[in-house]
C-alpha cells in the first residue's frame, strides 16, 4: 500500500494532477504580475499550472517563481518585494533581467526561511543589497551580477550563513574585503567578484585557512592583493578542484604560475596581467582538460613552446594576443584536433602561415598586427566552420584564397593593410557575411558583382586600393542597408567615419552600417540607387574620378551620419535636398567642381570652410564669398526660406499674378487723376491753371 501511495505521488509530481494553487498564493502571483505589465494569459486558475511556477506535489505551496525576462518594455520600474512574502514555502525566485530599477521593502524576502535560490542578476538595481539576504537560514545561490548595487561588500557578506554560490559582479560595490570572510564557508563553490571597480580583494591578510575547495572562482579587474605588490593569491595552491580560475586585469606580476596546471582543470584566464618571461610548458604540467587558456594582453616574449599540443590535447579556445612572442606560428597548431578558437594576434610573429593550421575546424582565426608574410592562406586550405578571419597589418602578398569558398559561414573578413594585389574576381558568394574590409592593398579591377548577392553586407571597406570603373548600382540589394536590423556579433570592428576611425564594439557594432570606396580610381556617376539605403550610416566616396552631378535622391538616407564625396568632379549645384538629412554630422565635397550657392541652413552652417574648399564657382557663408545677385542680409534669409521649403512658391514667383498685379496698379493711378478732370468743373479749372502757370514758369526761365 505505502508503495502503491509513493509511486501514485511521484505520478501525480510529474503530471501535476494532485496539485491545486492555494488562493492567497495564486492572488500574490497575480499581483507580481500585474505590477511587470506582463500580459499573461492563464491557463487556468490553478497557478501551479503555470509555466513560471512550481508547486510542492503534496502541500500544494509554490515553490519555485521563475519570472526571468518576462518584462518586455525597457523602462526601468520599482518592484515591491513584500509581495512575496505570501509565498511561505518557496524555495527559488529568479527575475534576471526584468529591468528592475528599485526595491521597496527589500527585506521582506528575509521572512522566506525556505529560499535557497535568489536571482535578481542583469537588472539596473541601484539599492543597497541587504544583509539579511545572506544570513537567511536555506539560501544556497545568490545572484545580484550585472546591477548597480553599491555599498561595502564587507558589510553586506559578514554575516554569511551556508551560501554556496556567490555572484555580485559588475556592480559598485567598494571598499577593502579581506577573502578570509569566506574561510568558513566549507560548501563554497562557486565565487565572483569580478568587475566593481571600487572594490580591493586581499588574499594575504589576515592569515587563514580557507575550508571550502572551490570549484569557480572570478576576481577578475578587482585590485587583487595591490597592497602586497600585485601577488597571485597563495591560497590557490590548496585548491585541487579548480574548474575555472579568471584573475584577468588585476596587474598581477612574476612569471606564468605553470604550478596552476595541476590545480586548474578547465578554464584558466590571465589576461591584461604584467606577467613576464617565457612561457615554460613541461611534461610534468601536462593538463589533459584544459579547454580554455588566455594569457593575452601580458608581458610574454620567445617562442610559443613547440609541445604546446602535447601538453592541452583538450584545448578549444587559445588567446595569446598582445603579447611579444616570435617565431613562426607553430604547426603544432595544425595537430590540436579540438581547437577552434585561435588569437595570435598584436604580437611579432614572423613567417607563413603553417599548412596544418588552414585544415582544422577552427572557427576564430586572429593573426593580425604581426610580421607574417607569404600568402594569406595556403592553396589548399580547408576551414569549414570559420566564421571570423582576421589577417589585417601584416605583409601578406597575392591575391584573395581560392579556399575561402570553402568557408561558407564566414561572417568577417580582415585583410586590410597588407600587400595584395590583383583583382577580386574570384571572390566567393558569402551569403552571411557581414564585414568585407579589403581596406589599404593593392587590390585592381572592377567591384565585383558578386557583392549584390551578399545581402547581410554591415561593413564594406575597399578604400586605399585601385580600383576602376563604375560604381555598381546592386548593393540596394542589401538588407541591412535598407532594413533596420541588428547584427549579432562580438567581434569588434575598425571602421573609418567622420574623418576618424572608431572600434566598433557591443550594441554600437549591431547598429552601424558603412560604405568606404575612398581613395581608388573609381568613374562615372553616383548611382541614383544609393538613395536607397535608408540605414546606411558612413558614406565615403572621396579621392576618385567620380563625375556628374550628386544625386538628389541622397535625401532619402535619413540616417546617414557622414557624407564625404571630396577630391572628385562633380559638377553642378550641392543639391538643397540634402539639408533634409537631418542626422548628418560630417560632410565633405571638397575639391571637385561645383557651382553656385551652399544651401543655406542651420544645419549646413555647422560645417567649416574645409567642407566645401576646392570649388571655385561655388559661393555662401561658409566660404565668405558673397554669391552673384544677393547682397544683403534680407535676400539671403528669403532665399534659405525659400531652400528650406522648395515647394513654396512666393507672390512675385508666379509671372502672371506678378503681371495682373502691376496692370492693376497702373489702373488705379491713371484713373484716380482721369476721373474728377471728367467730373469736376472746378476740379478741370484749377488742373489747367496749374499746368498753365508752369508752362509760364519754364518759357520765362529758359
Amino acid at each position: 500500500m505505502l508503495l502503491f501511495l509513493f509511486i501514485a505521488t511521484i505520478i501525480c509530481f510529474k503530471v501535476g494532477c494532485c496539485q491545486d494553487c492555494l488562493d492567497e498564493e495564486r492572488t500574490a502571483l497575480q499581483k507580481i504580475i500585474e505590477s511587470m505589465d506582463y500580459e499573461y494569459e492563464y491557463v487556468s486558475d490553478n497557478c501551479c499550472r503555470w509555466e513560471t511556477v512550481q508547486c510542492s506535489p503534496t502541500t500544494s505551496h509554490v515553490i519555485i517563481a521563475s519570472f526571468d525576462y518576462m518584462r518586455k518594455d525597457e523602462y526601468p520600474w520599482i518592484l515591491d518585494m513584500g509581495l512575496f512574502s505570501e509565498l511561505k514555502e518557496l524555495q527559488e525566485l529568479h527575475l534576471q533581467g526584468n529591468h528592475i530599477s528599485e526595491l521597496i521593502n527589500p527585506s521582506a524576502i528575509c521572512e522566506l526561511v525556505h529560499l535557497q535560490v535568489l536571482d535578481l542578476s542583469v537588472n539596473s538595481i541601484e539599492d543597497a543589497a541587504q544583509p539579511c539576504w545572506v544570513s537567511m537560514p536555506s539560501l544556497r545561490t545568490l545572484d545580484l551580477s550585472r546591477n548597480q548595487f553599491q555599498g561595502k561588500l564587507t558589510s553586506f557578506l559578514a554575516n554569511m550563513s551556508k551560501v554556496e554560490s556567490i555572484d555580485v559582479s559588475y556592480n559598485h560595490f567598494e571598499g577593502l574585503l579581506p577573502l578570509s570572510i569566506f574561510a568558513n564557508l566549507s560548501k563554497l563553490s562557486h565565487l565572483d567578484l569580478s568587475y566593481n571597480n571600487g572594490l580591493e580583494v586581499e588574499t594575504e591578510s589576515p592569515i587563514w585557512q580557507p575550508s571550502f575547495q572551490i570549484q569557480n572562482l572570478f576576481l577578475a579587474g578587482c585590485n587583487l592583493n595591490r597592497q602586497r605588490g600585485h601577488i597571485i593569491p597563495s591560497f590557490l595552491i590548496t585548491q585541487h578542484n579548480l574548474q575555472i580560475v579568471d584573475l584577468s586585469s588585476n596587474s598581477l606580476v612574476g612569471k606564468f604560475p605553470t604550478w596552476m596546471l595541476h590545480n586548474v582543470s578547465s578554464v584558466l584566464r590571465l589576461r591584461s596581467n604584467a606577467f613576464v618571461g617565457e612561457l615554460p610548458l613541461n611534461h610534468p604540467y601536462t593538463n589533459y582538460t584544459l579547454v580554455e587558456l588566455d594569457i593575452s594582453d601580458n608581458c610574454f616574449v620567445g617562442n610559443l613552446p613547440s609541445n604546446i599540443n602535447v601538453v592541452f590535447p583538450k584545448l578549444f579556445r587559445f588567446n595569446a594576443s598582445s603579447n611579444q612572442f616570435s617565431g613562426s606560428i607553430l604547426p603544432s597548431f595544425g595537430e590540436m584536433e579540438n581547437l577552434e578558437h585561435l588569437d595570435l594576434s598584436n604580437n611579432l610573429f614572423s613567417g607563413v602561415v603553417p599548412v596544418g593550421l588552414t585544415n582544422s575546424p577552427l572557427w576564430y582565426l586572429n593573426l593580425s598586427n604581426n610580421s607574417l608574410e607569404g600568402e594569406l592562406l595556403p592553396e589548399n586550405c580547408s576551414l569549414p566552420n570559420l566564421t571570423w578571419l582576421l589577417l589585417h597589418h601584416n605583409f601578406f602578398l597575392g591575391n584573395l584564397p581560392a579556399c575561402l569558398s570553402r568557408s561558407p559561414d564566414l561572417m568577417l573578413l580582415d585583410v586590410r593593410h597588407n600587400n595584395l594585389f590583383g583583382t577580386i574576381s574570384n571572390l566567393p558568394v558569402l551569403e552571411h557575411l557581414g564585414a568585407l574590409l579589403l581596406g589599404s592593398n593593392q587590390f585592381g579591377g572592377h567591384i565585383p558583382r558578386q557583392l549584390c548577392q551578399m545581402q547581410m553586407l554591415q561593413f564594406l571597406d575597399f578604400s586605399k586600393n585601385k580600383f576602376a570603373g563604375n560604381i555598381p548600382s546592386c548593393p540596394r540589394n542589401n538588407l541591412f542597408w535598407r532594413k533596420k536590423l541588428q547584427a549579432n556579433s562580438w567581434v569588434p570592428v575598425d571602421f573609418a567615419t567622420k574623418g576618424n576611425s572608431y572600434l566598433y564594439q557591443g550594441i554600437p557594432l549591431t547598429l552601424m552600417t558603412g560604405i568606404d570606396f575612398s581613395s581608388n580610381e573609381l568613374a562615372g556617376n553616383i548611382p541614383d540607387e544609393i538613395g536607397e539605403l535608408t540605414e546606411l550610416h558612413s558614406l565615403n566616396l572621396s579621392h576618385n574620378l567620380l563625375t556628374g552631378h550628386i544625386p538628389t535622391t541622397l535625401k532619402n538616407l535619413k540616417n546617414l551620419e557622414s557624407l564625404d564625396l571630396s577630391h572628385n568632379s562633380l559638377t553642378g549645384q550641392i543639391p538643397l535636398e540634402i539639408v533634409q538629412i537631418d542626422t548628418l554630422q560630417y560632410f565633405s565635397v571638397a575639391f571637385n567642381n561645383l557651382s553656385g550657392r551652399i544651401p543655406f541652413n542651420e544645419h549646413f552652417l555647422t560645417f567649416s570652410e574645409s567642407s566645401f574648399q576646392g570649388n571655385q564657382k561655388l559661393c555662401g557663408q561658409q566660404l565668405e564669398r558673397e554669391c552673384p545677385g544677393i547682397g544683403n542680409d534680407n535676400e539671403v534669409e528669403d532665399g534659405a526660406r525659400k531652400e528650406n521649403n522648395p515647394n513654396e512658391e512666393s507672390i512675385l514667383d508666379n509671372h502672371l499674378l506678378f503681371y495682373s498685379l502691376v496692370f492693376i496698379a497702373y489702373a488705379i493711378g491713371f484713373w484716380s487723376v482721369i476721373a474728377p478732370l471728367c467730373i469736376s468743373t472746378n476740379w478741370r479749372r484749377k488742373y489747367f491753371a496749374t499746368i498753365d502757370g508752369w508752362i509760364e514758369y519754364l518759357s520765362y526761365k529758359f
